[in-house]
């Protein structure tokens, strides 16, 4: 049976190495942070700028592994299986910035000779008898060690491709992880020879040859690598790096039937020059020694100026019409309501509908609330609880039915601790899944049937929330420039850039809270641009609603991360310019539509005619937009939101044939208003949102 004599040769290799590896990248990297202190690059501490290129070379362990007969006339006989070599390499590299300090992608171009060895040592035969000759000088039989040896010298030109990671400020350690693809230059021959060792150690017998034969290559071989290093600089732009890697040889290297795979433990030596930005006249040499020092000091950044326009508002009074979903989601085999359904509002007797923020979801997670005191307001009124599952969460349907009713209970239990309804005022039902339910071929729709159901008898329990001739206050464009100038922008590292509400513009805020608000928001890595955009999009707007005509300026703060770690800030004030819209705006995001439908239910259809016959008028302009949620394929969602709308269009123009639509159109899932992370918010982009405008008097 075959043994392998070089196993411990191997693990003392694997030992050596590392140890090596260990204790040259903590001494050069003790080593770098002082250098640090007398040279520096010109952009800052182990900065990285744009592109470098660079030398680098090594030496490496093969480890070899392969399964092939070492005597081809008898393939019973015996087989290589490990092997290993030294093999030295080199080549030239070049690297290019993505992240300053933190990412690069680089590219190395390598000539690498890599000896393939394999090594066998065998003391018997197949059938297990030990290899004897007899000892004339003890007159007895001593054991036999045949030992093999194949060698073939290959030379590889490997290309190297790989992203690189600093993930320390400060810190010149780095990881690199890549891919390369090796082509052998020449066709490589091979040498086997044997050795018979006695037991003493003398060699018996020496064939040097055995099989002499052109070794064929697979062409090309591939490899993953990843290393860990250090680098520091020996000059401003010259950086020193040591790096230790690991290569896992993918695929055989052979092109016949055998598997010849090569894997290696590798150390390089590298220096890198980077191209980096002129410095200034600043740092030009002198002949004082002290000059030469302030010449590789970097110069701080300063924000030289920071100012904007005004920011242009318009007034537009509006109705605003919120429904309800009727729905409270729970989440699997669980009973308990959710704290979001259960917001602060003091005492149930202050709570008042009318003050709810203008914002759909906030108004839909008061829905407890909204009806328990419309409950209470109508002491006639009842309310019917159903409560659901998604049909998977427990193994029956009894256990099911526990779980449903328990959490209509829950519900109920809300409304008779907080809200004082008495008991008999709620009917509680369940049902195993749904009547109209979400489709269970989507995780989303399991979520969106483990829910409770609230339905009545009395109209206005669940009657949707009104809004009526409210201030509404939108941003004129969709994007607010801020220029702002730099001196050394060079030395930026990150930067952040918010626009606030100036303290105590808020009526219902305490004279004493000077927390502010902030209402827009950009950053990003290196120097800020010189026109520096702040996105006005819809969060913007929502957040506007809670100041009115009490908003008269914005303040602009803008915090630049320096690379020597510290931070700038530079401020402004933005005046708020309000302009009034001629045009007076009644909406209706109608919930009308349940998961894969476009018939409308038959209470949505009586809001639907009310808000017509109220909101219209003979000079009112009508846009309709329908939209989906996110799940599903992107034509059929198209389709989808148009089949809404057009729904929507045919039950106006029968209440009112001579409405003047400007658009009847359809989104999809290509703008969604609302978070489809949620159950409620992929309902509520199940839509269709109804703006009309009519001409101020």
């Amino acid at each position: 049976m075959p043994r392998y004599s070089t196993q411990t040769a191997t693990q003392a290799h694997f030992a050596l190495l590392g140890a090596l590896t260990f204790a040259a990248i903590l001494f050069l990297t003790s080593h770098s942070l002082s250098a640090q202190e007398t040279v520096q690059p010109s952009s800052g501490a182990y900065s990285r700028s744009g592109w470098s290129i660079g030398a680098l070379g090594g030496a490496g362990r093969l480890y070899h592994s392969a399964r092939f007969d070492i005597i081809p006339e008898q393939p019973l006989c015996c087989a290589y299986e490990r092997g290993e070599a030294w093999s030295l390499w080199g080549g030239l590299m070049g690297d290019y910035e993505l992240i300053p300090n933190t990412l690069e992608i680089g590219a190395r171009l390598l000539y690498a000779q890599r000896p393939m060895e394999l090594q066998a040592t065998y003391s018997s035969l197949t059938d297990g008898r030990p290899i004897e000759y007899f000892n004339k000088q003890t007159s007895d039989y001593d054991i036999l060690t045949r030992i093999y040896s194949y060698r073939a010298g290959a030379q590889f030109l490997a290309g190297d491709l790989g992203v690189r990671i600093t993930p320390f400020v400060g810190v010149p350690l780095y990881a690199r992880v890549s891919a390369d693809v090796s082509v052998p230059l020449t066709r490589v021959s091979a040498l086997q020879n044997a050795r018979v060792i006695t037991p003493q150690g003398d060699v018996r017998q020496n064939i040097d040859t055995l099989r002499e034969a052109a070794v064929p290559l697979r062409l090309p071989s591939f490899g993953v690598t990843g290393a860990l290093g250090v680098e520091f600089p020996v000059q401003p732009r010259l950086w020193l790096s040591f790096e230790a890697s690991y290569r896992y040889g993918i695929g055989s290297m052979r092109s016949d039937a055998i598997d010849w795979r090569m894997n290696a433990l590798q150390a390089a030596l590298g220096l890198r020059w980077r191209f980096e930005r002129d410095i200034d006249s600043a740092k030009k040499e002198t002949p004082n020694a002290q000059s030469d020092t302030s010449r590789l000091a970097p110069s701080p950044l300063v924000i030289r100026a920071i100012a904007g326009k005004p920011l242009e508002l318009q007034e537009t009074i509006v109705t605003q019409t919120f429904p309800l979903l009727p729905y409270i989601f729970f989440d699997s085999a669980s009973v308990v309501v959710k704290n979001r359904y259960n917001p602060r509002i003091g005492v149930p007797a202050g709570f008042d509908e009318k003050a709810l923020p203008k914002e759909t979801m906030q108004i839909y997670y008061h829905i407890l609330h909204i009806v328990g005191k419309r409950m209470k307001a109508n002491p006639a009124s009842t309310l019917t609880i159903t409560g659901t599952t998604d049909g998977k969460e427990w193994a029956n349907t009894d256990q099911r039915q526990i779980l449903a009713m328990q959490r209509a209970r829950s519900v109920a239990s809300f409304l008779t601790g907080f809200w004082g309804i008495p008991q008999n005022r709620i009917r509680l039902a369940t049902r195993d899944t749904p009547a109209l339910a979400s489709s269970g071929r989507y995780t989303e729709g399991d979520e969106e049937n483990r829910r409770v159901e609230l339905s009545s008898a009395s109209p206005d329990l669940l009657a949707p929330v009104v809004h009526s001739q409210f201030l509404e206050f939108t941003p004129v464009q969709e994007q607010q420039f801020v220029s702002v100038s730099l001196q050394n922008p060079e030395e930026a590292e990150s930067y952040e850039g918010r626009l606030e509400a100036t303290p105590g513009q808020l009526p219902t805020r305490p004279q004493r809270e000077t927390r502010t608000d902030t209402l827009a928001l950009t950053k990003g890595t290196g120097a800020p641009p010189e026109k520096l955009p702040f996105g006005l999009g819809r969060k913007f707007a929502t957040k506007l609603l809670q100041y009115g005509s009490t908003l008269d300026a914005l303040q602009c703060k803008l915090d630049v991360a320096q690379r020597n770690g510290s931070v700038i800030r530079g401020e402004t004030t933005l005046p708020v310019k309000t302009s009034k819209n001629q045009y007076e705006v009644s909406r209706l995001n109608l919930i009308v539509f349940d998961f894969d439908r476009d018939d409308m239910r038959a209470t949505n259809e009586v809001l639907l005619r009310r808000f017509t016959h109220e909101a219209v008028k003979p000079a009112s302009q009508v846009r309709i937009t329908g939209s989906t949620d996110r799940l599903g394929e992107m034509k059929y969602n198209q389709e989808l939101s148009e089949s809404r709308s057009k729904a929507v269009q045919e039950v106006m123009r029968r209440v009112n044939p001579r409405i003047q639509f400007v658009s009847v159109r359809g989104t999809g899932a290509s703008t969604l208003p609302f978070d489809n992370e949620t159950p409620e918010g992929r309902y509520y982009c199940r839509t269709v949102s109804i703006d009309v405008q009519t001409p101020r008097r």
